[in-house]
């Protein structure tokens, strides 16, 4: 049995890594092990961001948040932390408490 959880209790820190994958940007959250895809850093994080929002939402109407919560691979961590921070425009809505992005120049 699943708890319901009140989102004004609920506080959650997320970090994404965008990086270069051919033609296209990968956006990819670490504690959700969501990825999305555009044609710029920018594009990929906010649509990376679009589906964090539906996520988390979805979760909450049905009390669920714990089945979110899949860790990215080890190699994205990684890439996260070699990462140089980047600004975020906007980002997810609430319980998004925290929101660390990077981006990764890969040689």
């Amino acid at each position: 049995m699943t708890a319901k959880v009140k989102v004004q209790k609920l506080s959650i820190p997320l970090s994404v890594v965008t990086y270069r994958e051919g033609e296209w940007w990968i956006a990819h959250c670490l504690q959700l092990d969501i990825a999305a895809e555009g044609q710029s850093a920018s594009e990929a994080l906010d649509s990376v961001m679009d589906l964090i929002d539906f996520q988390v939402s979805t979760a909450l109407e049905v009390g669920d948040i714990e089945s979110i919560f899949r860790p990215a691979p080890a190699e994205i961590w990684k890439m996260f932390w070699l990462g140089q921070p980047r600004p975020v425009r906007r980002r997810p809505s609430t319980p998004i408490v925290r929101f660390e992005a990077r981006e990764l120049a890969l040689t």
